[in-house]
């Protein structure tokens, strides 16, 4: 694909503003820098859902996000003239725990993320094991050695582990990654599990935090295992959402995001046709210079305001 040939939904004419509305009876989009940033709801989002909804599209939204609860989740939506069924919201934490529901894991999950995503598990019936939550002494080379083989000795390693969570942890630390590495080592049959892999966290403009991505790449190469992505753009979870939603003419289905191979990436393995706003952590430019052509959008918005300006512009 030409990137230079995407072109944005309102330099459409008013035949393809038309074309467009109709090609698509669902809307799956992500939340984070799409629906609303750090400091609250993107303008224009509230109108743009409703009007949606009032033309009959179908909304789902799909988030890399597990941080939050789901009455988080119902609340932020609710504060936006949108009432979505806890069906309707799908995050990392929610696949991760189908996932283990169906391989009917009976070992414990030693999890890296938050609280929230632990109580996730917890609340479905698995054993979580997690930290270590104190600082590990390093004063000494000869005291730091013995400390770590104390620490990571099959004695003290606890009970057997099946699966090895990893997800968005601002706490993270070497000895989380050499805790889920010793687990990985003495049970061939552990698997990994990522959730979110992004990089880059963005929290506003001018302003992100580092992503998961690079702790999981870090366990991939320390351990020779390849992660299961059970959030975007992972195939389990493009599989999951497919099933989820009943989804059978897939191109008939608009996926809306702000990052190219977390969003695009998964919109294009679930064939879905792909909106990228820039209201979050992709510029214009960025899309401009991406090379994958599989992570790349169909159209691109400003935010989604635009979609009230389309309405606007098929109207007249």
């Amino acid at each position: 694909m030409d990137n230079t040939q995407i072109r944005h939904l309102l330099e459409l004419s008013k035949e393809e503003k038309k074309a467009f509305l109709n090609s698509f009876d669902a809307i799956m989009s992500d939340c984070d820098g799409v629906v609303w940033n750090f400091t609250g709801p993107i303008p224009g989002v509230d109108r743009a859902l409703q009007l949606l909804k009032q033309n009959g599209k179908k909304l789902a939204f799909i988030s890399n996000n597990g941080m939050r609860t789901m009455d988080e989740y119902r609340e932020k939506f609710e504060k936006l003239g949108i009432e979505p069924q806890e069906h309707d919201i799908v995050h990392p934490a929610l696949t991760t725990v189908k996932y283990l529901k169906s391989v009917n894991m009976q070992d414990a999950v030693y999890c890296i993320g938050t609280e929230v995503f632990k109580d996730y598990l917890r609340s479905s019936g698995f054993t979580v094991l997690d930290g270590p939550s104190k600082r590990l002494p390093d004063d000494r080379a000869a005291n730091a050695v013995r400390t770590f083989t104390t620490f990571f000795n099959e004695s003290n390693i606890g009970p057997r582990v099946g699966a090895i969570v990893v997800d968005i942890d601002v706490n993270i630390s070497l000895a989380h990654l050499m805790k889920a590495k010793c687990y990985l080592d003495r049970n061939p049959d552990c698997v990994l599990l990522v959730g979110a892999t992004d990089y880059v966290i963005p929290l506003g403009e001018n302003m992100d935090v580092i992503g998961p991505g690079y702790f999981i790449d870090i366990l991939e190469n320390a351990t020779g295992r390849k992660a299961l992505v059970l959030g975007k753009p992972g195939q389990a979870l493009a599989e999951f959402i497919l099933e989820q939603f009943n989804v059978t003419q897939p191109e008939r289905t608009l996926f809306i995001g702000d990052m190219l191979p977390q969003d695009m990436g998964f919109g294009t393995r679930c064939g879905f046709q792909k909106v990228l706003m820039l209201s979050g952590g992709t510029t214009k430019d960025m899309m401009l210079a991406h090379e994958k052509s599989n992570e790349l959008p169909n159209y691109y918005a400003d935010s989604f305001a635009d979609f009230i300006q389309l309405f606007k512009d098929v109207a007249e």
